[in-house]
């Protein structure tokens, strides 16, 4: 478990305007990097109320970009994302290639804490373009570490050692001493992690003698805290927990809360790989406490699998198994957040495209003839269209991005949940048969107990069945998101998809369809599978509309209409049905991933989503919900 690089600790102040007013206060928050969040936001502040008084639009974006890397070091990272994307964004208006380069670079740390690292990897490397533009070895260096510290999060030594080696070089012609300590240590930390640990120790202890030559205490705890990583990965527990005390004195000291619950959760590791399960829960109960006052969701997550177990280790199962639990909703409730955030952040880019070409369009209105304005009218409203669908893509892409993610964090309590309802179903068979077999030995009322208990344990295990399969299938959904489409194509008979699509999902129901299958057949071009996947989704929308309102009301006359036939050389299905529609205020979100119009464990809102994404990004078709005066009809 790594944290992140600060930002250029011991370099000089970047962000600078010329304007002598604007910039003292700038500098005073730069210089307050990376230990004193409070007062980088304080002086940031000044900076953005002095530049707003002499508007200086670049010393705005600055200022703001200081106040999302002061909430950011602050843990506050949801409000980091905002003001870093719309610095960004008023920098490129301007062309400040210099200062884009370094709040692209802020910004690439905020995503890397939020686990985002695809974003960040590819912020780090954009940011790197702008630098090395500008000659800034130092700041380039940093941004080498960043990006090396994220590959190496992700499992990626190789390019990880690559960036760690060349930040070092560029760190020791620069004679920047910290940055050469933290440059060391990720270079440990990937030796670590491909067991060359002697080697990975050199490193770590290069850099804990550079970072006291550096006088950098933040940095010499970090270091004492990569020496006890490696020293508890060779199974040293005695040295790592020495190390990781040492580490956790400095980061008191420093009144560093975040990184203190860092130290503590690896005290409350080794403690309970030595076998002292008490001492390990009591000092990982304190981790919680301060990853609780700092907002550090990701480290809660870690604090709580490190409790579940020195739980187990204590042989107390079932505090083991609640936080477990606690572990995997976090997990779930991060995956929402970082899925949430990423798509704001492809609004907010969307918003400045937006912006930028409304400028260009409003003056271009000024020096061109009213033909070409009504022209450029058209080519707006067609970027428009193409933006929204752009956006949608982006959020579908970057749920299947996530699909894997929540397959794997879902499957081993999946596991765990069905084994045990195995164990418990065995259980009370084996029970059941001693029971029938010795009831006349028993008292009667004993007897009749303890069928009731094993009735109630059938019952119980019935319902985890139930829920274990539910979980199962929002994983296969999400799976399906990830992987909408095999990308063969061939041509097939859509009349003939369509038909077996209404058959099977109207087998057994109450409810009678119209299929209106046209005169011939309607070859396309695609993938048979998916679109089935796609049609399945919309046609049992459909069935499962009406089907509610005819259980609430038996005299209610049920329709479903599935239409298929050619028009202009397209194909054109259309499944419409006479149940309660979709209010106006919804009809713009059905579509999204997630949002569902049914009762909370009934829906995963996915289908819908699922269909589109099939349809238009798969097949290059669209998907709409048409006007209905009742009931829902959706046209592909």
């Amino acid at each position: 478990m790594s944290e992140a690089p600060s930002a250029r600790p011991d370099a000089a102040p970047v962000l600078r305007t010329g304007d002598p007013d604007v910039d003292r206060p700038l500098a005073e928050a730069q210089a307050a990097i990376p230990d004193a969040p409070d007062l980088i936001l304080a002086r940031a502040r000044k900076a953005l109320d002095a530049a707003r008084a002499r508007g200086h639009a670049i010393g705005e974006a600055y200022a703001e970009a200081l106040l999302g890397y002061g909430h950011h070091l602050a843990s506050d990272h949801e409000r980091a994302l905002p003001s870093l994307l719309h610095s960004v964004a008023e920098l490129e208006t301007h062309g400040d290639v210099a200062g884009r380069g370094s709040v692209v670079a802020f910004l690439a740390s905020v995503h890397s804490s939020m686990g985002h690292f695809d974003e960040a990897i590819e912020a780090a490397h954009d940011a790197l373009r702008s630098v090395r533009a500008t000659d800034n070895r130092a700041t380039e260096g940093w941004i080498l570490v960043r990006l090396a510290n994220d590959y190496l999060e992700l499992g990626d030594l190789g390019p990880a050692m690559k960036r760690a080696e060349a930040a070092l070089s560029l760190f020791a012609d620069g004679e920047i001493v910290q940055g050469q300590a933290r440059a060391h240590g990720i270079v440990g930390g990937a030796l670590v992690r491909e067991g060359r640990h002697e080697e990975a120790r050199a490193h770590h202890e290069a850099a804990l003698r550079l970072a006291r030559e550096a006088e950098s205490r933040l940095t010499q705890a970090r270091a004492l805290h990569d020496l006890g990583e490696g020293a508890q990965a060779a199974g040293r527990y005695e040295e790592a927990l020495d190390f990781h005390e040492q580490a956790l004195a400095i980061r008191r000291a420093l009144a560093n809360r975040q990184a203190q619950s860092s130290s503590l959760l690896r005290i409350g590791q080794a403690l309970t790989s030595l076998g002292r399960p008490g001492d390990a829960i009591a000092t990982l109960d304190h981790a919680r406490s301060l990853a609780e006052e700092t907002g550090a969701e990701l480290r809660l997550s870690q604090i709580d699998r490190a409790l579940a177990e020195a739980h187990e280790n204590a042989g107390d199962a079932a505090r083991a198994l609640n936080h477990y639990r606690r572990h995997q909703e976090r997990r779930e409730a991060m995956l929402g957040a970082q899925a949430r955030s990423r798509v704001y952040a492809m609004q907010v880019r969307a918003q400045a495209e937006q912006a930028q070409q409304d400028a260009e369009i409003a003056h271009l209105r000024n020096v061109e003839m009213a033909e070409a304005n009504a022209e450029l009218e058209r080519a707006l409203a067609d970027l428009r269209q193409t933006q929204g669908r752009m956006l949608q893509q982006e959020k579908l892409a970057s749920l299947g991005r996530l699909a894997s993610g929540v397959a794997h964090e879902l499957q081993n309590p999946l596991n765990f949940v069905a084994n045990f309802a195995a164990i418990n179903a065995d259980y009370a068979d084996e029970m059941r048969q001693t029971v029938h077999a010795r009831r006349a030995e028993l008292p009667p009322d004993l007897a009749d107990d303890l069928e009731e208990l094993l009735s109630d344990l059938a019952t119980n295990v019935g319902r985890v069945r139930e829920h274990a399969e539910r979980a199962s299938g929002i994983v296969r959904s999400l799976i399906g998101h990830g992987q909408p489409s095999s990308g063969k194509r061939e041509e097939v008979d859509l009349r003939e998809i369509v038909g077996r699509v209404v058959r099977v999902s109207f087998a057994g129901s109450d409810v009678r369809p119209v299929w209106v299958p046209g005169a011939e057949p309607v070859p396309v071009l695609g993938d048979a599978q998916a679109l089935d996947r796609a049609l399945v989704n919309l046609v049992d929308n459909a069935r499962r509309a009406v089907a509610d309102l005819l259980e609430a009301d038996g005299d209610f006359r049920a329709v479903v209409c599935v239409s298929l036939d050619r028009v202009d050389g397209d194909a054109l299905l259309r499944v419409m049905d006479n149940g309660p529609g979709v209010d106006e205020p919804l009809r713009d979100r059905i579509f999204e991933p997630f949002f569902s119009t049914r009762p909370t464990g009934e829906g995963t809102g996915l289908g819908l989503p699922l269909a589109r994404q099939i349809v238009v990004e798969g097949h290059g078709g669209d998907l709409t919900l048409e006007p209905s005066e009742a009931g829902a009809s959706f046209a592909i």
